[in-house]
């Protein structure tokens, strides 16, 4: 097969979803000193002629509203996407995509009309409007206001180093270091596996109500895998590294340091003995170990899931929930975050909730809809996977208030227990608030000093009794990124400082 040209590269990946497999001419391009940009000019001209214009939008709007419709929204996207996997030394995945489309949404009381398309000429935006306004059955229906134009705080989603005209094999070039760098950890590393995600990330929001906002959010995700063995031991350690902005990220953060991580994690869990079982204090790290509060806690304060009563939390505002050092926020504000965004996916911007303060419940989260079951205002809290998808309330980045105490203080003070470094997952029931989360590195902790690293360990509880169960909150607070599934996949942050539950059951293979 004869090596194409740049443009054919780029006409190939303008027609939407490229694959390529490690041995195709069209990856030795891609690897080659010639330094292609996937997305090239071709990307960049198809997003300026994608967006309609005012006049255009505000007939959809009237349009959508012709039937008795209450309220209507129409959300436009144009997306590219990368994603890189190098396996065994080689790179063994490319995708690259363009994602357009756009989604019209009705309001008709409690009912909700939804269509969505992926061309966006005002005949077909009109015809969506039509279809997604047929619940409707009345003559009459409301006017369009004049659309404002609303304004956005671009620094907390800013590209330093821009990522649409990066060369793909300076991507590539970070993934092979990675690599390099966990091998050389340790003889025992016998597999690594590097991912690297892109987004980039254009949206358009207009309503009935007058709101017309746009908004671009960059997004990476870089993952590092490192798989070690031993006879017939063998642990597999992660690392993740993820930010809403350009490729600045890896100046701030090298992936030698990820490399590291997930190796240091595969080779020390090798040793490990199984973990005991039984009620004990457990000292949750910070960063990444809010992920069980995202999903113990979080869910529930879903104002969808109180409207239901299918949380836990339900009709509990102004009681104490939560231990009184103990204080939750969700804030979509937080610069540069994985779940950080100007304005939501219906346009409200961005606000910072206290959800718990101090013990005690101040609130929900809150999208369009929940908002107006329960009497409140949206809290910027409407999100969705993409135009094919209704919003829903999702949090952004969720995370527990630093406190007094050291994270080495909080060990001290502990004669007895676990100290659970890092999860793997877990299983959530909101209503009851029940949960079970899979640790995947832990330690002992013995007269008030971590020794053994123990595996197999569970924490089994409910979130209510886990809140009310801490007693020490460090001063380290950090974040953990990741993608919270409900139906549909959203970008997320979970956070939390170093924090001790006081006891909780741990399910172990050891007595």
């Amino acid at each position: 097969m004869e090596k194409p040209t740049r443009r054919q590269f780029l006409r190939k990946a303008g027609a939407g979803l490229l694959t390529v497999s490690a041995t195709s001419p069209l990856l030795e391009l891609l690897l080659s000193d010639q330094g292609i940009c996937l997305a090239g000019e071709l990307a960049e001209t198809e997003s300026a002629s994608f967006w309609p214009n005012a006049e255009s939008l505000q007939r959809v709007l009237s349009v959508a509203l012709e039937r008795g419709a209450g309220f209507a929204d129409i959300y436009l996207e144009y997306t590219i996407k990368r994603f890189f996997d190098l396996r065994s030394g080689k790179i063994s995945t490319v995708h690259f995509s363009i994602d357009q489309g756009a989604g019209i949404r009705t309001l008709y009381g409690e009912r909700t009309g939804y269509c969505y398309c992926e061309e966006v000429s005002p005949r077909t935006l009109e015809e969506t409007a039509r279809t997604a306004a047929s619940l409707g059955k009345s003559t009459t229906h409301s006017l369009v206001q004049p659309l404002k134009n609303l304004s956005f705080n671009p620094a907390i989603t800013s590209q330093k180093a821009e990522l649409g005209q990066l060369p793909e094999n300076r991507r590539i070039e970070l993934m092979r270091r990675a690599e390099d760098a966990a091998r050389a950890y340790n003889p025992a590393i016998t597999d690594v596996t590097v991912e690297y995600e892109e987004r980039l990330k254009e949206i358009m929001i207009v309503n009935s109500e007058g709101t017309f906002v746009r908004d671009v959010q960059p997004l990476l995700y870089f993952r590092v895998n490192a798989l070690a063995r031993k006879g017939d031991q063998r642990h597999m350690g992660r690392s993740r590294l993820c930010g809403n902005c350009g490729f600045e990220l890896f100046d701030q953060n090298t992936v030698e340091e990820q490399a590291l991580i997930a190796a240091r994690e595969a080779v020390v869990m090798l040793t490990a003995q199984d973990s005991p079982a039984g009620e004990m204090p457990v000292v949750v790290n910070g960063g990444w170990g809010g992920v069980m509060f995202h999903e113990a806690v979080g869910h529930g304060l879903e104002g969808d899931a109180v409207a239901k009563n299918a949380s836990f939390f339900a009709d509990k505002i102004g009681q104490k929930i939560a231990s009184d050092i103990v204080t939750f926020v969700d804030d979509a504000t937080l610069p540069h975050l994985r779940g950080t965004y100007n304005y939501d996916d219906e346009g409200v911007p961005a606000q910072r909730k206290v959800l718990i303060e101090k013990g005690i419940l101040k609130g929900y989260m809150h999208d369009r809809r929940s908002a107006q079951k329960l009497g409140a205002q949206s809290t910027g809290n409407g999100r969705r996977q993409s135009y094919c998808f209704p919003p829903l309330v999702r949090m952004s980045n969720t995370f527990i208030l630093e406190g007094s105490s050291s994270p080495e203080e909080i060990i001290e003070a502990t004669p007895k227990g676990l100290f659970a470094k890092s999860f793997d997952g877990g299983v959530v029931d909101t209503t009851t608030g029940n949960f079970t989360f899979t640790v995947r590195e832990a330690y002992l902790i013995e007269a008030g000093k971590l020794t053994r690293p123990v595996r197999r360990a569970t924490l089994i509880g409910k979130g209510s009794d886990a809140l009310l169960s801490i007693d020490l909150v460090g001063n380290d607070l950090g974040f953990g990124c990741g993608t919270c599934g409900k139906g549909q996949w959203v970008p997320v942050t979970s956070g939390q400082p170093t924090l001790r539950l006081s006891k909780i059951v741990v399910g172990g293979t050891r007595g």
